[in-house]
């Protein structure tokens, strides 16, 4: 008998479908995308390069629920946008078995504007165990970095040139310092008796209280208490 055929595993039949060499974006694709006169094309084009580059690095990479994809054998096209709620792309990314949750705003213009920072800044508020990518074709400016640090869950820059070393930069900062997300606790309490609380809802004293129990969702940074 003939031997088995052994199957692929999902990360080689990512990686065989999206090359890293090949997808990676070069200046030329940067000059020519920005020639496209249709801005919502100029948008497009930028996603779906970054959903190449993404998937190569075995990052799990998906679009907005609002877009239509199509598989084709020279591999996935887009065939409708109907609108994404300021989240393009989205996955996770597992890195010493740790698993993150991302979310990812793709910016074809000439600057990089602080409006969306902030506007990243927002999103991962609510967002726990998750970090921003911020994929641009364009420039930014010194002032944009300084935003991104105020920032509660960590936030990557990357250039669309740059953008096939993300996994690389993320896999730095969780072994230098750590990945910085927001985390959530919740408390529940069965009873309580004669409570104070201070002006934002937190106990300051209490003659009684019965069976808590707490629930916490997401991670913080290495060195860093999750509870304030």
């Amino acid at each position: 008998m003939p031997p088995t055929k052994r199957r692929k595993t999902d990360e080689e039949n990512i990686k065989g479908r999206y090359n890293l060499d090949k997808v990676k974006a070069t200046k030329e694709w940067t000059k020519e995308t920005f020639e496209i006169q249709n801005i919502r094309k100029k948008g497009e084009a930028l996603e779906l390069k970054a959903l190449q580059i993404l998937r190569a690095q075995n990052i799990i990479t998906n679009m907005s629920k609002a877009h239509l994809l199509e598989e084709t054998k020279e591999g996935t096209k887009l065939k409708q946008i109907i609108g994404d709620g300021g989240i393009d792309l989205f996955g996770e990314i597992t890195i010493h078995e740790q698993t993150i949750q991302w979310i990812g705003q793709c910016k074809m213009t000439k600057q990089l504007t602080n409006t969306v920072i902030n506007e990243m800044k927002g999103l991962l508020s609510t967002r726990p165990n998750t970090i921003g990518i911020i994929i641009y074709g364009g420039s930014k400016s010194s002032q944009t970095e300084s935003i991104v640090e105020t920032s509660n869950s960590d936030i990557f820059l990357s250039h669309i040139e740059e953008l096939h070393t993300i996994r690389k930069q993320i896999e730095i900062k969780q072994s230098q310092k750590g990945i910085r997300t927001m985390s959530i606790t919740k408390m529940f309490i069965e009873e309580m008796e004669d409570v104070e609380f201070d002006k934002n809802g937190r106990i300051l004293k209490a003659k009684r209280i019965k069976n808590v129990s707490t629930q916490i969702w997401g991670t913080s940074s290495q060195n860093e208490d999750i509870l304030n």
